[in-house]
């Protein structure tokens, strides 16, 4: 995942859930990363079409909720573009200023449904495709960590922020204070959200961008085409009761326009608010189901 992690637990807690948290997001850094060789996700990667292979549960879990997101959003967030990115030229880990300038002659087809999952942990490759769980897989483990402290080391509050992508929860006497940085300035703050529990995530076209040749480059694509998104949209965060939600949404709001996107919240996330900056154009907040 290439994050820093930041957890805020009550004073008195004790510290036995540290251990425990450390291990869990170390083993989804490690184990369901596209960059690294020889780990759980590059052995699906690997799988030949028609070979099936017994994974992880909670990277099971994992894929079918973003799977689900997948069709909710008719494909236009898609956990199936790792070849797409690659010859994009995002194919080390970030950040790097620049890509080699590659010419394919076979362009990656995007598939509709590359993966099928069977039950029982078990998942088939169907299509010539490769999984990049990119962001997703941070919100999940961050979303599943945060379940498991709220129901088993503490119930009154707490958070954690992995690169500013956040899930936190209050019994109601805690209220947390969510910044939201400049898309062209991460020091720089433009705007603030309070609340008592959900999840904030937040995607940016500017930091995760680079040359390949004399083409300017960027990590969201559409998932329909694997082509990068052309938009005026710099930043996006979005607040949600899921992190998860939150994520797939962010990313969303790159690639449908206004009332495409309000459509989607509408029907997908009963509650939800969502800040976007566009090149010059003032950021305001836009609600979802909040009276």
């Amino acid at each position: 995942m290439n994050t820093e992690f930041y957890i805020a637990m009550p004073k008195g807690v004790h510290d036995t859930w540290k251990d425990k948290a450390e291990k869990w997001l170390q083993y989804v850094a490690k184990e369901w990363s596209r960059f690294r060789p020889n780990n759980e996700l590059s052995q699906l990667n690997d799988l030949k079409i028609g070979e099936t292979l017994c994974i992880n549960s909670m990277l099971y879990d994992c894929l079918v909720q973003a799977d689900n997101y997948f069709e909710l959003s008719q494909g236009l967030f898609s956990p199936y573009l790792k070849m797409q990115m690659e010859q994009h030229g995002y194919h080390v880990s970030f950040p790097f200023i620049a890509a080699p300038s590659t010419t394919y002659q076979n362009k990656s087809l995007v598939a509709r449904k590359p993966f099928q999952f069977l039950g029982n942990q078990q998942v088939m490759k169907v299509a010539e495709q490769e999984i990049d769980l990119g962001g997703f897989a941070k919100g999940y483990a961050i979303e599943k960590l945060a379940n498991w402290l709220k129901e088993e080391i503490s119930a009154d509050f707490g958070l954690i922020d992995g690169g500013g992508d956040m899930q936190m929860w209050s019994a109601g006497e805690k209220t947390w204070t969510i910044g939201v940085a400049d898309a062209l300035d991460i020091d720089k703050e433009i705007s603030s959200i309070k609340m008592k529990t959900g999840a904030i995530a937040t995607s940016n076209r500017v930091y995760r961008s680079w040359m390949q040749g004399t083409t300017k480059k960027h990590h969201l694509l559409n998932g329909q085409t694997g082509e990068v998104v052309e938009t005026n949209v710099l930043q996006a965060s979005v607040v949600t009761t899921s992190l998860c939600d939150a994520e797939v949404g962010a990313k969303l709001c790159f690639l449908l326009e206004e009332t495409e996107l309000q459509q989607w919240f509408e029907k997908n996330c009963m509650k939800s608010a969502r800040f976007i900056v566009k090149e010059g154009h003032t950021a305001t907040w836009r609600m979802t189901g909040v009276n």
